[in-house]
C-alpha cells in the first residue's frame, strides 16, 4: 500500500470556497454530479485537442474549465505513459524529508527536485505536487506554491464531481489508487483512515475511524481504469 498523503494538503488547500466545495460534496447525490462519459473521453484522449488540453493544465491555463479538467484526468488512461502501479519512486532517498518538522532550504530543494522528476512522469502524481506545494511555501516562494495548489484542487473538484462517494452506483472514480486518500484528506482533515475493502469487479471502500458522532463510515471508489491497466500488464 502506498504511503498516506499527509494532511498537509488540508494545511495549505484554505480557500473557503474550495474548502465548502469538498466538505458538501459527500452530501450531494447523483443528481449533482455525474461519472465520465469514457466512449467521448476516450474518442477525444486520442486527438491533438487531447493534448493542447494537456499542455493548458501543464501550463495552468486559469481558462480551464472543470469539464476541461474531467475530460484531462480521465482522457490520461488512454495515454501510452499511464502507469499507476510501479512508478519510479525518486523520493525514496529523501523519504525521512516529508516528515521532517523545519526541513531546510536545501532539504526543500531536495523535495522540490523530487517532486518535479516525478510530475514529469506522472502529471497526476498527487502526493508529490502536495510535497511540491509544502517546499515552496516553506521556501516563500508563493507564486510557485498557489501555481501548484490552483492545479490539485482542480484535479481533486474533477474527481469530485463524478459522484458522492455514497455507494457503489455513486463512488468517485480515480485513475490511480493512491488518489483515493488524497481526495479523503482533502474533503476533512479529521478523518482517519482504517482500512481500505475491495469489491468485486472494480470498487474499492475506504473505512473511516468513527473519532466522532458526524464522521461518516467510509467512501467509495470506482478503480476500474488502474484495475485494468494491472490486469492487462500483470496478469
Amino acid at each position: 500500500m502506498k504511503r498516506l498523503i499527509s494532511s498537509l494538503i488540508i494545511m495549505f488547500i484554505t480557500l473557503s470556497s474550495i474548502t465548502s466545495y469538498a466538505q458538501e460534496a459527500p452530501a450531494q447525490g447523483s443528481t449533482n454530479s455525474k461519472a465520465p462519459d469514457m466512449e467521448k473521453i476516450k474518442e477525444i484522449a486520442h486527438t491533438k485537442s487531447y493534448h493542447k488540453l494537456l499542455s493548458r493544465y501543464e501550463d495552468n491555463d486559469p481558462t480551464l474549465t472543470l469539464e476541461d479538467y474531467r475530460q484531462i484526468y480521465y482522457g490520461y488512461i488512454y495515454q501510452s505513459n499511464y502507469q499507476p502501479f510501479n512508478k519510479e519512486d525518486y523520493g525514496k532517498d529523501i523519504s525521512e524529508l516529508y516528515y521532517k518538522e523545519n526541513p531546510t532550504r536545501h532539504e526543500c530543494d531536495k523535495i522540490i527536485d523530487c517532486a518535479e522528476k516525478s510530475l514529469k512522469d506522472d502529471p497526476f502524481n498527487l502526493e508529490q505536487m502536495n510535497y511540491l506545494i509544502y517546499a515552496y511555501k516553506l521556501k516563500k516562494k508563493h507564486f510557485l506554491a498557489n501555481y501548484w495548489q490552483t492545479r490539485l484542487i482542480n484535479v481533486l473538484k474533477a474527481i469530485l464531481s463524478t459522484g458522492s462517494g455514497t455507494s457503489k452506483e455513486d463512488a468517485w472514480h480515480v485513475i490511480d489508487i493512491g488518489h483515493e486518500y488524497a481526495l479523503i484528506n482533502f474533503i476533512g482533515n479529521n478523518f482517519i483512515i482504517d482500512k481500505p475493502i475491495f469489491y468485486e469487479p472494480h470498487f474499492d471502500y475506504i473505512t473511516l475511524k468513527q473519532t466522532t458522532r458526524n464522521t461518516p463510515k467510509g467512501f467509495y471508489f470506482n478503480i476500474k481504469y488502474p484495475t485494468e491497466n494491472y490486469n492487462k500488464r500483470y496478469k
